[in-house]
């Protein structure tokens, strides 16, 4: 997914850490090889090639929750962001069962706002499957905590907070504009950094794209539905 992927696990069982990085790893391997837009033979890149698939419960899953991101924010979260000509939506894509079909052709979906999310989660799980529950994984600018407590510096505000069994995400820019929005496939206005505390990994990563785009006052209010906290700060 393009990004570097770092974890920590407490514990007095040195082998059974080893163990659980071990399957951690593993699996991260195997969500790169089905979520990620770097890799021309990957899942979600043959998806875009044929137009319709039977996907697999990741891919589906990841998908799912950013279909439904995307009709609560009205496209400020759209996944298919990747067709910076804007010649598709998410209304664009289908989903029945587990099978996704891209009504036109040449769609080009991107993952990148939310994947990372879900595969921290997914390294969690495999740790407490392995009795690490004491465990946090961090993936760019998300960090998903398990239990014990985890100091955490967000960067759009400056303070540490201590986490457990939840996660972080940030999303924005510092020098330079890279954030699109989806519904125009212009950058978006002025230069923000937005952190997101949430209950998973996935639901935070989304969140703090969607409220990059979508600003403070909106996007606190989406914050609120969805029982998490923003922090905003306009960097220039």
């Amino acid at each position: 997914m393009g990004t570097l992927v770092r974890a920590v696990i407490e514990t007095r069982h040195p082998e059974q850490a080893y163990q659980a990085f071990q399957a951690g790893f593993a699996r991260i391997r195997e969500l790169d090889g089905r979520l990620s837009h770097y890799k021309p033979e990957s899942e979600l890149m043959r998806l875009c090639r044929a137009g319709e698939a039977e996907v697999s419960e990741d891919l589906f899953r990841v998908l799912e929750h950013a279909q439904r991101m995307a009709f609560e924010t009205n496209g400020a979260f759209d996944v298919t962001i990747g067709d910076r000509t804007r010649h598709s939506t998410f209304r664009d894509i289908e989903m029945r069962g587990r099978r996704v079909r891209l009504k036109k052709p040449g769609m080009k979906l991107d993952l990148g706002a939310i994947g990372k999310g879900y595969a921290g989660d997914e390294m969690l799980r495999v740790f407490r499957a392995h009795g690490c529950g004491r465990a946090m994984a961090a993936m760019s600018g998300d960090v998903v905590c398990g239990d014990g407590a985890w100091q955490i510096k967000l960067e759009a505000s400056g303070e540490t907070l201590t986490l457990k069994r939840c996660a972080a995400s940030t999303s924005g820019d510092t020098v330079q504009r890279h954030i699109f929005d989806a519904r125009s496939g212009a950058s978006v206005e002025g230069v923000w950094l937005v952190s997101v505390v949430a209950r998973t990994g996935m639901q935070a990563d989304a969140l703090a794209t969607a409220l990059r785009v979508l600003g403070e006052a909106e996007g606190q209010k989406l914050a609120a539905r969805h029982h998490a906290r923003a922090w905003f700060r306009r960097v220039s």
